[in-house]
């Protein structure tokens, strides 16, 4: 009896796959194992059972009376071990947590990919709504949404809890036609000699540009305003204007990289805050795991991307 329960279900497969495929150097690159590994496997079955299921005097490989027999009670307990696991796998995500999560585009385009992907490991299933920063505010109001990622950390809203991802500095974008003329002019100039491309006052991100601006005393004329953050880039690099943006947002967009300058802002400086807010008192686990599994994407891996395209940028970009 100790020795038939050496005879695991990994033995079995590897078997069942030698005598499917009538070779051993096929059932070797069907599993991913070496040749040398699988004839171990199948010598060791031998030995557990006492009897010899391939007969090696034959080419091509030739199974045995007892491999006969053994090929076809394997293939029966492959399968049902097969189900089993799809079973108990099934069992666990229906007990998951649908998870809903809100993002304001630049996140989602940028960080959003990496995290859903780490969350589906521990949900059932992850509805993601992406837009405006007001868009998400007013989902998780309306308890459309669970958590959301924000610029906004809607101070005027009681039983809310607002942990601070990270920090990122305003950055001003110029035609790559421009550099020569603009690289090292403040606002105020670029202001007057060129049109600014505006991020929609409808966004927080546009309304935090325009209150910097009032506060510069920089009165820009408007000719373009426009709500997504490829378009802005989009009509920078097509030489129409300049715009201010951010580094995550530039990484949301980067493949205008390439006609654009960007140049840190000349005067007082100009930052915002991403955060992760969800409602008090709910869904503590999932807010915490999404909460750090963030922080370790930001830092591993879009924080080096960020500073690898603008290697000036320094402390400005750091994790709060």
């Amino acid at each position: 009896m100790k020795t038939s329960l050496r005879l695991d279900v990994r033995a079995l497969r590897f078997f069942v796959s030698v005598a499917e495929k009538g070779s051993l150097s096929a059932a070797a690159a069907e599993l991913g194992v070496t040749q040398s590994a699988l004839s171990q496997t199948v010598m060791q079955i031998e030995d557990i059972l006492g009897a010899k299921v391939v007969d090696r005097s034959k080419r091509p490989l030739k199974l045995t009376a007892a491999g006969i027999a053994l090929a076809r009670h394997a293939r029966t307990i492959v399968d049902e071990m097969d189900q089993l696991i799809a079973q108990v796998r099934e069992a666990d995500l229906a007990n998951r947590p649908e998870v809903r999560l809100g993002m304001i585009d630049s996140y989602a385009a940028t960080v959003g990919p990496l995290v859903i992907k780490d969350v589906t490991l521990n949900a059932s299933q992850v509805v993601l709504w992406a837009g405006l920063a007001f868009s998400q505010s007013s989902a998780l109001m309306q308890r459309q949404v669970d958590l959301i990622v924000t610029s906004d950390p809607m101070d005027d809203v009681d039983k809310l809890v607002r942990r601070a991802l990270f920090t990122e500095p305003f950055v001003v974008v110029l035609p790559k036609s421009q550099t020569e003329r603009f690289c090292k002019s403040g606002l105020a100039t670029l202001a007057c000699e060129l049109p600014l491309i505006r991020f929609s006052t409808r966004s927080h991100f546009g309304a935090i540009t325009e209150r910097y601006l009032r506060r510069c005393s920089i009165a820009a004329p408007r000719h373009l305003e426009i709500d997504t953050s490829d378009v802005v880039l989009s009509m920078v690099a097509g030489d129409l204007g300049w715009a201010i943006t951010t580094p995550l947002v530039l990484m949301q967009t980067r493949a205008y990289l390439k006609d654009v300058t960007v140049i840190p802002i000349k005067g007082p400086a100009l930052t915002r805050t991403i955060y992760q807010v969800s409602r008090e008192g709910e869904y503590l686990e999932t807010t915490e795991y999404l909460y750090q599994a963030s922080r370790r994407i930001l830092e591993s891996t879009i924080f080096p991307d960020i500073r690898a395209a603008l290697p000036w940028l320094g402390p400005q970009l750091h994790l709060n």
